[in-house]
């Protein structure tokens, strides 16, 4: 069992709500929707967790598919779609993204959870996956934040920008913190680029390919 189903289970159960389980969907996200046309409406979500983007997005008439580490959230978003939709219990870093397939992916507060090298192939791999016009919505959390998260009070610095909490639910887990500067090199391919820095210190980016 991964820690993150050990987090999902313990949500389940008593409904504490880890981190940004407990969000509503982002401000940010609904104006980019709004700002945004889509002709295919097929999403991929990177760490889809409870599903509610993906039930917010099946709303407005997306297809929908996701990925996420833990299969009781995959469980939980399959009951929430009720659908035919694709969710598969699967490391995001070693997930093979289909080339040209989709014209939104989205992931919110997921794509940190490895190294910096893990998360630039991963972008690019993002890239590949797109149609042609197709759009990101992706949060990354600013270097800036690192010392404000409780998290990370007791850590271990895994090289610059990347650190392992020593305690807690993620305990060992590498947490990659971004410079602006960073972010836009990491989308340098993306067209339209839009980076904001949101009330608790993430990176706001959207764009399209």
């Amino acid at each position: 069992m991964t820690r993150w189903d050990n987090i999902y289970k313990n949500y389940q159960k008593d409904g504490e709500a880890r981190a940004t389980l407990s969000e509503e969907i982002h401000p940010l996200f609904k104006d980019f929707l709004q700002q945004s046309d889509f002709e295919v409406k097929q999403v991929l979500d990177i760490g889809s967790g409870t599903g509610k983007y993906l039930k917010f997005l099946q709303a407005d008439g997306f297809k929908t598919d996701g990925i996420d580490s833990s299969e009781t959230a995959v469980t939980m978003t399959r009951e929430l779609l009720a659908d035919d939709s694709i969710i598969i219990c699967e490391d995001m870093f070693n997930f093979v993204i289909p080339a040209d397939t989709y014209d939104l992916i989205i992931s919110v507060s997921t794509l940190h959870h490895g190294t910096k090298e893990q998360v630039q192939t991963l972008i690019a791999n993002i890239n590949e996956a797109l149609l042609e016009g197709g759009k990101v919505f992706i949060t990354l959390p600013d270097f800036e934040t690192a010392e404000k998260w409780n998290d990370f009070k007791d850590h271990e610095k895994l090289a610059e920008g990347t650190f392992s909490p020593l305690s807690g639910p993620e305990k060992g887990l590498p947490h990659s913190f971004f410079t602006k500067e960073e972010v836009h090199e990491l989308f340098s391919k993306f067209r339209d680029l839009e980076i904001q820095l949101d009330e608790i210190g993430r990176w706001i980016v959207w764009g399209s390919k």
